[in-house]
């Protein structure tokens, strides 16, 4: 059965780095660069050269897709129109596609499924155009969701992965993508697909087409097969090599798996079963348990201090290495010692998993639920607050400014409980 990915936070947050990536942690692979991620926390396992730029090759689409899935909503039934672009911007490329012609009217469906299973660059462009329009706003899209994910080593010029000095991206940042992406309707579903797909007859085209996976590790290649890997894309290019990400899971342990130019598509088979295989094997899931932190937190308004509302670290489920235990997690508060109402406020409590040469030292950040703000909002409504009594109510003016003062705290308080009433929850992956 799959499992939901939980999303740690109302906001974006990143894992930081705490140690040095100069050497990688776990067995040696022998693509240029590799992670292991847990897709339920971003929590990386093992690395080695992940923050290094490299040409990404098909892998690319996953973010294209992504985007077409997102904006979509779940409703795949959306025609397109194949533009010029779409076809004759590939013109002797020599790349792979389901030979679109333009003006012919194909479903959002098919141009997902032709994406994902057989890597067609004709079906990534129109995704792109269906995304922004063009396939340049496609691309800028895609760069744009890029700096919204916080990522630092990727950059993209088209939405296909052809070779360009430009197009480039890190293991860690493609597995943020990748860990996005899972989370936009009905994207695990394709990433999934395991079955062949059939491309109806079109207003242009008489015939059928078919597409079918061509991933040894999930098809069953007696050398390459893998079990656990439940989704995946693959590239590959002259000069990106073999390039794979992937889903795994086993036992409830979902992990995001990325290699970066393998010499060898032997050798990328070799990489992630060996990755995978050692991380299912020697981790196991930790409970950190909840309150391990408290701070007390200063809310002020209208100029004063209202009072102070308890932060608690609210727990986390950690992969550790066998060896490690909760000990090797430091909890702290990466929060201010202040709140000022009205303004951007999202605590988080910090657990650093210290990997001890056994796995990589990284952290993690979990938002904190900031309890018993409504009832210290409504305990000081209307009060006059201690700054006001600096000027002495001798004159009506003063008597009036008093007033006001107590007017002004009501409404920020009641400012503030709207918006909390409005929050919206936090966002879930539907069932695919």
């Amino acid at each position: 059965m799959k499992k939901k990915i939980i999303c740690l936070g109302a906001t974006r947050l990143r894992a930081v780095l705490l140690a040095s990536n100069a050497f990688a942690v776990g067995p040696a692979a022998a693509s240029e660069a590799y992670l292991v991620m847990d897709a339920d926390t971003g929590q990386v396992l093992l690395s080695s050269n992940m923050d290094v730029p490299k040409n990404p090759a098909s892998i690319t689409k996953i973010m294209i897709m992504g985007l077409a899935c997102q904006k979509a909503q779940g409703d795949w039934s959306i025609q397109l129109t194949v533009s010029h672009d779409a076809v004759y911007s590939l013109y002797k490329t020599g790349s792979s596609h389901i030979a679109l012609q333009e003006g012919e009217v194909v479903s959002l469906a098919d141009m997902l499924y032709a994406a994902e299973l057989v890597s067609a660059n004709d079906a990534a462009n129109v995704l792109a155009e269906y995304v922004g329009g063009t396939i340049e706003g496609g691309v800028e899209a895609m760069n744009a969701q890029a700096a919204a994910l916080g990522l630092q080593n990727a950059h993209f010029t088209n939405p296909h992965g052809i070779t360009d000095a430009e197009h480039y991206v890190s293991a860690y940042d493609m597995a943020v993508i990748l860990r996005w992406a899972l989370q936009q309707p009905g994207f695990e579903e394709l990433f999934c697909e395991n079955e062949m797909y059939t491309m109806q007859p079109t207003n242009l085209q008489g015939e059928q087409r078919y597409f079918s996976l061509k991933d040894y590790i999930r098809i069953g290649s007696k050398s390459a097969y893998v079990s656990t890997v439940a989704g995946s894309k693959t590239g590959y290019t002259d000069d990106a090599r073999y390039t794979y990400a992937c889903l795994a899971e086993k036992d409830g342990v979902r992990l995001i798996c990325v290699v970066l130019h393998s010499q060898l598509r032997t050798e990328k088979f070799a990489d992630v079963k060996l990755l995978l295989n050692y991380v299912f094997s020697n981790f196991h899931r930790e409970e950190i348990p909840a309150g391990g932190q408290t701070v007390q937190l200063a809310v002020a308004g209208g100029g004063d201090v209202l009072g102070t509302l308890p932060l608690a670290s609210p727990g986390v489920s950690l992969l550790l290495h066998n060896e490690l235990t909760a000990a090797n997690v430091q909890a702290s508060m990466g929060a201010a010692d202040r709140y000022v109402l009205g303004s951007e406020f999202t605590p988080v409590a910090v657990y650093a998993v210290d990997g001890a040469g056994l796995q990589e030292s990284w952290s993690v950040h979990v938002p904190v639920e900031l309890a018993g703000l409504d009832e210290l909002l409504k305990a000081n409504a209307g009060a006059v607050l201690p700054t006001s009594t600096d000027v002495a109510p001798e004159s009506h003016a003063a008597r009036n400014g008093l007033i006001v003062a107590g007017v002004v705290l009501a409404m920020a308080a009641a400012l503030v409980l709207v918006r909390r009433s409005r929050k919206p929850g936090r966002a879930k992956k539907p069932k695919s």
